[in-house]
Parts: C-alpha cells; sequence; structure tokens
C-alpha cells in the first residue's frame, strides 16, 4: 500500500490596520486560528482581540483556510475589536438603533449621550468603519449589535 498526501501550502499575508504587512506559510487545511496565533505571536495582539477580514468577510477561527477559497494570491485583513483606552475605561453608551436609521443619526445619539462631536467620533461595528453617508442597514446593523466609539484627541 502507497498512501499520498497532498499537502497544499500557501503563503497568507496579512495586513494590520496600519497596513505592516506579516506573512505566515499556512497548510489550507489549517483552521482560520492558526493565523491569529501567528498573528498573536508577531504583534502580541490577543486572537480574542482580533478581527480576520477578507474582503468584508469576517474569518471564523474554526473554519479551514480552503472553505474562503484562501490560495497564495489572498490577502487578508486585521482589524481589532477593542479599543484601548488611553488613562480611562470608557463608560458603556446604549443608544438605540433602527435599521433604516443613518451612521450620522447615531453619532449624533452618540453626541447627546457623551458630548463628543461627531465630526470627533470614529464608529465601527465588526471590524468595519460606519461612513456618515450609510444607514445601519447598509453595514447589517440591527438592535443588539455592539458599536465601537472611538474619539479623536488632540495630541494622539
Amino acid at each position: 500500500w502507497m498512501l499520498s498526501l497532498l499537502v497544499f501550502i500557501v503563503q497568507v499575508k496579512v495586513y494590520s490596520e496600519e497596513g505592516t504587512a506579516m506573512t505566515f506559510t499556512a497548510n489550507l487545511e489549517d483552521r482560520v486560528k492558526k493565523i491569529s496565533e501567528h498573528v498573536r505571536a508577531k504583534t502580541k495582539i490577543p486572537v480574542q482581540d482580533q478581527v480576520l477580514l477578507l474582503g468584508s468577510k469576517t474569518l471564523k477561527p474554526q473554519r479551514k483556510l480552503s472553505s474562503y477559497g484562501i490560495d497564495k494570491q489572498t490577502t487578508i485583513h486585521l482589524t481589532l475589536k477593542v479599543v484601548e483606552p488611553s488613562d480611562e475605561e470608557l463608560p458603556l453608551v446604549l443608544v438605540e438603533l433602527r435599521n433604516e436609521g443613518s451612521v450620522a443619526q447615531v453619532k449624533q445619539m452618540i453626541e447627546t449621550k457623551t458630548a463628543i462631536m461627531p465630526e470627533k467620533q470614529t464608529v465601527t461595528c465588526n471590524g468595519k468603519r460606519l461612513e456618515d453617508g450609510k444607514t445601519m442597514a447598509d453595514y447589517g446593523i440591527r438592535g443588539g449589535n455592539l458599536l465601537f466609539l472611538t474619539a479623536h484627541c488632540v495630541g494622539g
């Protein structure tokens, strides 16, 4: 008996939000979690705080790379689930979301509760930055989704 095993090895390129490229060797039968562990080893970002995106699709940790059609030409983007507050814990702000509501309306509601001007807000959901001209429906956001707020501040 002779058993042959075909193993497809690919170079997976992961780009951080800052544009830094990281390249990892992977087997197409590897799970996404293995890529996350490589990213953690290089960046010290905990696996649970990473969001790996292929286009606009969030990669699930337990799925195999091959299930996403990943090959040697594939680029994955890394975003973070959490925003690190500088000196103090960020308060939880509850706003009521409507599917047809606009991002601009959500930023107005946030301003009412936090006094942070909309132009100083960066709001993200599922690793995607929400743009003012769009609606919650454009992003598939419904009540119960977590939105993350980052406020720009002078000096960093």
